[in-house]
């Protein structure tokens, strides 16, 4: 099978062929609005990295952000910045013109003013989308797709509608030699020995475990468990009740494939199949690691309550501007009729309804990810006058 994306000087394939206007410090995010918000078509990436943090940090938004800037979603970069913040411009721009792909350095530092700054970066800009608007699309197998995946408002449902249903075409996709990525730390916990038998060998099952282990330590040692603190009051609200329980849900939507590696937060995949990313519970965070790991199309399961009712409930927020996102729904809306169902991609409460299969509702969006993927718009990007900047992942202190 095929999808119809753009070819990228580095052998990958892109879903969507984005100009961005990347800031390289959240200092830098308004004149990097304001440059793209000015050429029609150019994409702001924008987020709230703050330079005073420590090595670590540093080092985990540096790959964050050269990782988001070489998607193969992106087809060009402006990278604008102060030119003082962490991680430094320069190197994001070494990184992400590892990618082979188009970049200019713009900094405050290095220009004569604002103005000066501003009227380079429209007029680049402008060169980039005219260059990027004459590309088109050719096919390409599924072999080069990857995929990420969110659940949110989880509920009894999600394990049974939802989640399996996105298992089912991450196994797929994986059988046509694509890539799954899946994160969330927290959700691993209470379950982590089923998901290390799926690994490939024991060092990846010894990975695994001992990323659990690091975030349930960090838990601890701020007086806290998880294992009291999960389910949320929404998910035992919707009929869970333990985080053996959620875990188990979580776990559906990865399919059955062998689990070939874990990676840290924003590390790409060195190969193909199914991945586990170290990541927060906070969808902004999360869907950013997956971002910068490469992935083309995010995947949001929505188990019920409020996200199932509500057409811009807060998980949206943390939408990445060049990553399309497929929405899932195992809850329908209240009312039934509600014309909340505008603005989700796929319903399958037709699966507690008897009127439809897990199978059957996997082809569904199985066929949506492949039209997605060539060139269909998914809701959200049809509904995308609010803009968040992104949070990314952070362990350490603001000095």
């Amino acid at each position: 099978m095929e999808f119809l994306g753009y070819e990228r000087p580095d052998g990958s394939a892109g879903v969507r062929n984005h100009v961005a206007v990347l800031s390289s410090g959240r200092c830098a995010n308004g004149i990097a609005a304001q440059i793209a918000d000015a050429v029609t078509g150019a994409t702001a990436i924008l987020h709230t990295y703050p330079c005073p943090r420590l090595k670590e940090d540093n080092d985990r938004a540096l790959m964050t952000l050269s990782g988001i800037g070489s998607n193969p979603n992106v087809a060009s970069v402006v990278l604008v910045g102060i030119g003082c913040e962490n991680p430094p411009p320069d190197q994001i721009a070494e990184e992400i013109a590892k990618a082979k792909k188009p970049i200019e350095i713009l900094t405050i530092q290095k220009s004569k003013g604002y103005s000066d700054l501003l009227d380079r970066g429209l007029a680049v800009t402008r060169h980039f989308m005219a260059e990027a608007s004459a590309m088109r699309r050719k096919p390409f197998p599924l072999s080069y797709l990857t995929l990420g995946v969110k659940c949110g408002g989880s509920a009894a449902i999600s394990g049974i509608v939802g989640n399996p249903v996105t298992g089912r075409v991450f196994d797929r996709l994986v059988e046509e030699g694509g890539t799954a990525v899946f994160s969330e730390t927290t959700e691993v916990i209470g379950a982590t020995h089923l998901l290390a038998k799926r690994a490939v060998n024991k060092e990846v099952a010894r990975g695994l475990e001992k990323m659990v282990e690091r975030m349930e330590g960090v838990i601890k040692a701020c007086g806290g468990d998880v294992r009291g603190s999960q389910p949320t009051r929404g998910n035992i609200a919707e009929g869970l009740t333990t985080i053996e329980e959620k875990s188990l849900g979580a776990f559906a939507k990865t399919g059955t494939s062998p689990l070939q590696g874990v990676l840290e937060y924003a590390e790409k995949p060195k190969g193909k199949g199914l991945y586990f990313m170290d990541g927060s519970a906070m969808t902004s965070e999360l869907i950013a690691g997956e971002a910068a790991a490469g992935i083309h199309i995010h995947i949001y399961n929505v188990g019920g309550g409020l996200s199932s009712s509500f057409r811009c409930p807060p998980g949206w927020t943390g939408q990445i501007p060049i990553l399309p996102q497929i929405s899932v729904v195992s809850k329908p809306s209240n009312p039934p009729d509600s014309q909340e169902k505008e603005f989700f991609d796929i319903f399958a409460d037709g699966i507690i309804a008897g009127t439809e299969s897990i199978y059957q509702a996997a082809d569904r969006l199985f066929d949506e990810v492949i039209a997605v993927a060539s060139g269909k718009l998914t809701r959200r990007e049809m509904c995308s006058s609010y803009r968040e900047p992104i949070v990314m992942y952070v362990t350490g202190p603001i000095l």
